[in-house]
């Protein structure tokens, strides 16, 4: 039998198969990847369709290597962090499952709050780089209690400094 099984693999025009040789799918035992369900909440991005237009991780994001790790084959490249924060370095391999089908979206519920009818639009004043006026009540106190758990900065320090944080792709409008 020829020795470079992968060069004929990868060559296959280069090649033919001998008459009778056996079916390859009747050689490969498939492994199924273990049941992972990923909490996200409904904002999240497609991380697939990120990866693949090169967007990457943002600052701040939960460790994805400390989450899948155990769910990985073991000659996956350990390192998911370092890929996701630089997709454009890395090509995802034929056949790689999709992000989102390992990902369970859940829904946020955040609270309606009232406000004056000249209060300004939240998001509008924040993505102008507008700082939350002095003495306005504790934004983080309103909310703490709905945010995500690994939600990555206090609010009232955001809003008070909008110029030093932007929004991620996909975030809920105020």
């Amino acid at each position: 039998h020829p020795l470079n099984l992968d060069g004929m693999l990868q060559n296959p025009s280069k090649y033919q198969l001998p008459l009778g040789h056996p079916d390859f799918a009747d050689m490969i035992v498939l492994k199924t990847l273990k049941e992972i369900s990923i909490p996200v909440y409904f904002h999240h991005p497609n991380v697939t369709t990120s990866f693949k237009a090169g967007r990457p991780l943002p600052p701040g994001h939960v460790s994805v290597t400390d989450m899948l790790d155990d769910f990985l084959p073991p000659n996956h490249p350990l390192n998911l962090n370092e890929m996701l924060q630089n997709p454009t370095e890395y090509v995802l391999p034929l056949g790689h499952p999709d992000f989102a089908e390992m990902m369970t979206i859940e829904t946020l519920n955040l609270p309606s709050i009232s406000v004056y009818f000249n209060h300004p639009n939240a998001t509008e004043s924040f993505v102008a780089g507008h700082a939350l006026p002095p003495g306005h009540v504790s934004v983080t106190d309103r909310l703490e209690d709905f945010l995500p758990p690994n939600h990555p900065w206090n609010l009232d320090k955001m809003l008070q400094n909008p110029s030093d944080y932007k929004l991620p792709l996909g975030h809920p409008d105020f």
